[in-house]
C-alpha cells in the first residue's frame, strides 16, 4: 500500500497519511516511505507536495518537519504540510489571510436604525449588529444571520454601503475586510440575544444626532451619510447578482 498520489495542473501532489495503513505509520517504516517518495516526485520533476496529517496521525509530524515540511493550514481535525521541491523559491500558494465581517445597516419602514450595544469588546458604544462570516456563507446571508443572532430582527440584504479593509485583526499575519450592507426588515420585532447583547434599540436619526461621540463613532455617522447619499440617487447601488462561469454559480456584486 502506498499513497494515492493526486495531480494537480501546477506540478504538485497531494497526498494524505490516512491513505497508509497502521504499519506504515510507524515512525521507523514512514521514514523510509516518506523518504523514497520524495526521491521519487523529484524525479518526475514534482514541484510541491501537499501532505495532510489527520490528527490521529499526528505522530508522525516531528519525522515531517526533518524531512524538510512547513506547516501550511490546520483544521480541528487536520493539518496539512508542504515541501517544495526545486531549488528555487517556492511559489506554493498561501492559505487564506483574511477574514470576512459584514455589518447590517437595518433601516424600517419609519426610517429607524437598528443599534446595539456589546456586552463586551474594546467598544462598548453603539453600533451596527454584525460579525464574522462562516464558511460558505455570501455577504448577506452572513449579514442576515448576525442581525438575527443579535437582536433578534430578521432582515435581508439590498446593498452593500461600503466596506473597510485592515491589515491586522486579532490573528497574527491575518488582515480583515468588514462589509456594510444595507438591510430590508422582514420582522423588526427586538430579541436581543442574552449573552453577547447588552442593550438593542430602533433610533430614529434625530436620536442618533444627539449622541455624545463616545456613544457611536464618527464612522458610524458617515456610514449613515453614505446611506442618505445612496437613498437619495435612487439607484440599485452594489448589489447582487448571481453569474455562473465554467459550470459555476457565483455572487457577483455590481455597482448601478
Amino acid at each position: 500500500m502506498s499513497f494515492k498520489e493526486r495531480y494537480d495542473i501546477f506540478g504538485g501532489v497531494t497526498v494524505s497519511a490516512s491513505d497508509l495503513g497502521p504499519d506504515q505509520k510507524r515512525l521507523e517504516v514512514f521514514s523510509t516511505i516518506i523518504s523514497e517518495s520524495l526521491n521519487k516526485w523529484r524525479k518526475a520533476n514534482v514541484q510541491g507536495v501537499w501532505f495532510q496529517i489527520e490528527i490521529n496521525d499526528s505522530h508522525i509530524i516531528p519525522l515531517m518537519v526533518e524531512h524538510g515540511f512547513q506547516f501550511h493550514h490546520a483544521q480541528p481535525n487536520y493539518l496539512v504540510m508542504t515541501k517544495w521541491l526545486p531549488a528555487t523559491p517556492s511559489t506554493l500558494p498561501r492559505y487564506a489571510h483574511t477574514l470576512i465581517g459584514v455589518g447590517g445597516l437595518v433601516v424600517d419602514s419609519e426610517d429607524r436604525v437598528l443599534l446595539m450595544k456589546e456586552k463586551r469588546g474594546h467598544y462598548l458604544g453603539w453600533k451596527l449588529p454584525g460579525g464574522a462570516s462562516d464558511p460558505g456563507e455570501n455577504i448577506f446571508e452572513t449579514a442576515s444571520r448576525e442581525v438575527l443572532e443579535e437582536t433578534g430582527v430578521r432582515a435581508t440584504g439590498r446593498a452593500i454601503i461600503c466596506f473597510r479593509q485592515a491589515g491586522v485583526s486579532q490573528f497574527k499575519s491575518v488582515g480583515d475586510i468588514f462589509f456594510i450592507c444595507l438591510m430590508d426588515v422582514i420582522d423588526g420585532e427586538i430579541k436581543s440575544c442574552p449573552k453577547e447583547t447588552a442593550d438593542c434599540k430602533w433610533f430614529t436619526r434625530s436620536e442618533i444626532d444627539v449622541l455624545p461621540k463616545s456613544e457611536f463613532l464618527e464612522i458610524q455617522k458617515e456610514i449613515l451619510r453614505r446611506y442618505d447619499k445612496w437613498k437619495s440617487a435612487g439607484r440599485l447601488g452594489c448589489h447582487i447578482s448571481i453569474s455562473q462561469f465554467s459550470g459555476k454559480n457565483y455572487n457577483m456584486f455590481f455597482i448601478d
